[in-house]
């Protein structure tokens, strides 16, 4: 569990939600991303899916949306019946796809 991963490294999963948290307000996503990423290391279920939706938030504020899309898609297999906002962000970002990537390839 990441919170175990974390707290093995001396660092308290709370602290470091708290922390991100901070990050995201001052426009720092991209920090953020760091934070989520370490505590998701090593937790095959992201917190219940948690972690895959705070990321997938956080890639979509930067503007990586083929990122959103896979971690808000990596939130809603851990736990559909909760990530129910991760589910509407996979409906939103449906448009996002790499045809214009393949398709010019070519």
């Amino acid at each position: 569990m990441a919170s175990d991963a974390g707290e093995s490294a001396g660092y308290n999963f709370n602290q470091l939600e708290l922390c991100a948290k901070e990050l995201i307000k001052a426009g720092r996503s991209a920090d953020a991303i760091k934070i989520y990423l370490f505590m998701a290391d090593g937790d095959q279920s992201l917190d219940a899916g948690y972690l895959g939706e705070r990321l997938g938030a956080c890639y979509e504020t930067i503007g990586d949306l083929h990122a959103a899309k896979y971690w808000y898609g990596r939130a809603v297999e851990e736990n559909p019946e909760v990530r129910l906002a991760s589910a509407s962000a996979l409906q939103r970002l449906a448009c996002v796809d790499i045809r214009d990537l393949v398709d010019a390839s070519f």
